[in-house]
């Protein structure tokens, strides 16, 4: 999958991170801890809880250089270097310790890889107890409709490039249950689908 076309996904979802930031953060609860973000739709919403958030710091990475090398761009172009680090992250093989992190978000990945339960699980296993896996995509529950009808079309576009595959509830459901993650799961649907749950 070329970078360019995750790219330019990126950078037309730009005006909605910070309402993908404000429906994570109603999940998470909490406004200080360690967050990682993982994949090739990143940075958006972590540069979006940074400025939010002042006491999160975070990771966020994927494994491949491009995706790389444009964030750490995307990064220093806010300023946030010091609080945000950039890693070659495998999302099927997670390089944390278990219990590492307060947050673990992977925005778009649902729609785009096989073995989901796979990284449902390694999201798991790197959350600390208590902490709240995010996994899913969409526009954020509180964007305006407007704003999302006028960037919907080239949405569609991008997201049939990149063989967006089409989940329902119950899909993920199951995905869920497969990485034994069975207690205080919620899925979310106001503008996107997301999975959201607690480590217990």
């Amino acid at each position: 999958m070329a970078f360019k076309l995750e790219q330019e996904v990126n950078e037309h979802f730009t005006p909605f991170y910070p309402y993908v930031a404000d429906e994570v953060l109603a999940q998470f609860g909490g406004t200080g801890g360690r967050v990682l973000e993982i994949g090739p739709y990143g940075p958006g919403v972590t540069l979006a809880l940074a400025e939010k958030c002042p006491d999160l710091s975070f990771v966020c990475g994927d494994d491949n250089d491009e995706a790389l090398s444009y964030f750490r761009k995307c990064v220093r172009n806010v300023k946030m270097s010091r609080r945000v680090e950039i890693l070659n992250i495998d999302k099927y093989s997670l390089l944390f310790d278990a219990d590492t992190f307060d947050l673990v978000i992977f925005r778009g990945g649902l729609f785009f890889w096989d073995e989901q339960e796979k990284i449902l699980a390694e999201m798991n296993r790197v959350l600390k107890p208590g902490g709240v896996g995010a996994h899913g995509g969409g526009f954020g529950a509180g964007a305006p409709d407007e704003l999302i009808e006028s960037l919907l079309p080239k949405a569609r576009e991008l997201n049939s490039k990149l063989d967006k595959k089409r989940l329902s509830e119950e899909d993920v459901k199951s995905i869920a249950k497969k990485a034994n993650i069975n207690s205080d799961v919620r899925i979310a649907r106001e503008h996107g689908l997301w999975v959201y749950w607690k480590k217990s």
